[in-house]
């Protein structure tokens, strides 16, 4: 397993990436899933994952850390007793995920490239 992303909700996307762009990271890829549209940024290996949300909702502290694994399905079967909290998706591109709730309700998503 290796770290994806690092997601970040954002009501200011256009500020957002100009800020990511000054540290290093290039965009890679824009898409929409679920009528959210989703910023990835690339530092090397590393990603971060912004997600516009509306500007008139106040921003959550939904943060999460994905880590990337080989087959979703297999892991999902061989570790049927997790809390899967939003999922599994496909995006446009291939890419599957799934949320799971870690025991102190932290986010962590599975992707599958």
């Amino acid at each position: 397993m290796n770290v994806h992303h690092f997601g970040i909700e954002t009501n200011q996307l256009e500020q957002s990436i100009q800020f990511y762009k000054k540290l290093g990271f290039n965009v890679e890829s824009e898409m929409e899933l679920l009528g959210e549209r989703l910023v990835f940024l690339k530092l090397q290996s590393f990603r971060v994952e912004l997600a516009l949300v509306e500007e008139s909702l106040k921003l959550t502290s939904n943060k999460h850390i994905a880590f990337e694994i080989k087959n979703l399905d297999e892991f999902l079967r061989e570790h049927h007793d997790l809390e899967i909290s939003e999922g599994p998706y496909t995006f446009e591109n291939g890419w599957k995920t799934v949320f799971i709730a870690g025991p102190n309700r932290e986010i962590i998503e599975l992707i599958q490239l």
